[in-house]
């Protein structure tokens, strides 16, 4: 009983903290600002990934520099993402905002990219596939990575089409189903040839990025909001190349939105849970 009982205590206080984090935390975007404001003052230029996949191609970074690479992944809120951009613009940095097809919004990505951001996409196909033909195994999932490749080719050339911009630098979207299934959705990049036949010439989870930055930050709900620490440790200890990835989401509470995402996530949950045939 004493077992159940913790593990009850600790779902409450997930609910509250959940809770308070999609409905009742009050803005964080001057501690946003004031983030940013740290590192410049500190020497870091603030740059985004496809700044720094650039700097990669031309043979490293200048030992000299300090860089702090910032990514926003948009899960969820592309108004707070225009938020945080028009901080960005204020302060003069061009950094990462990647897109799921969910929240596209075309005049940001367009404005993200003549301001000197970058505007790319936040993927997500092989954890799609396995929702809609119902895989629970990582071997079934694996067996439908060619489907995941297509629908990945053709999305991006869509969003190429659609936005004008290269989207040759992007990021996997993380999903429950990949955590169930233990498979990332960059395995659709795993392969060179498929690589090139897309163009895509860098995945922010490639090694060569990773290993360049062992000081990578992510930010995460209420009450930790930083993990594995806050950055500003990295940028105190001057770090040569710190790393950030925010999701808006985690900066200003967007009551509607955040409602209709849990409901969403709460349905596919269920319905991974409970076996049935799907289609295809």
């Amino acid at each position: 009983m004493g077992a159940v009982a913790v593990s009850v205590r600790e779902t409450i206080t997930q609910l509250r903290h959940r809770s308070y984090s999609d409905f009742l935390m009050p803005s964080r975007l001057d501690a946003y600002r004031a983030s940013l404001e740290g590192a410049l003052a500190a020497g870091y230029t603030v740059i985004s990934l496809e700044r720094l996949a650039a700097i990669i191609g031309a043979g490293g970074p200048d030992p000299a520099d300090r860089l702090l690479v910032l990514r926003h992944d948009i899960d969820t809120d592309p108004g707070t993402a225009a938020a945080m951009w028009a901080i960005d613009r204020d302060l003069g940095v061009g950094t990462s905002y990647l897109f799921r097809l969910s929240t596209l919004d075309l005049d940001l990505m367009a404005e993200i990219s003549a301001g000197g951001g970058h505007a790319s996409y936040h993927y997500e196909e092989l954890a799609t596939v396995a929702k809609r033909r119902g895989l629970r195994d990582r071997v079934a999932l694996l067996a439908h990575l060619p489907e995941a490749r297509d629908l990945f080719g053709r999305h991006v050339d869509a969003l190429r089409a659609r936005t004008g911009l290269p989207i040759r630098v992007v990021a996997a979207h993380g999903d429950f189903v990949n955590r169930r299934l233990g498979v990332a959705n960059q395995e659709i990049l795993a392969d060179p040839a498929f690589r090139r036949t897309t163009g895509i010439d860098f995945e922010a989870y490639d090694e060569a990025l990773l290993e360049l930055i062992p000081d990578r930050y992510i930010d995460v709900t209420y009450p930790r909001y930083w993990s594995p620490a806050d950055p500003a440790e990295a940028i105190a200890r001057h770090a040569p190349i710190v790393q950030v990835l925010v999701h808006p989401r985690h900066w200003r509470v967007a009551r509607a939105t955040n409602a209709r995402d849990d409901l969403r996530r709460l349905a596919e949950g269920l319905r991974f849970a409970i076996p049935f045939p799907r289609g295809g």
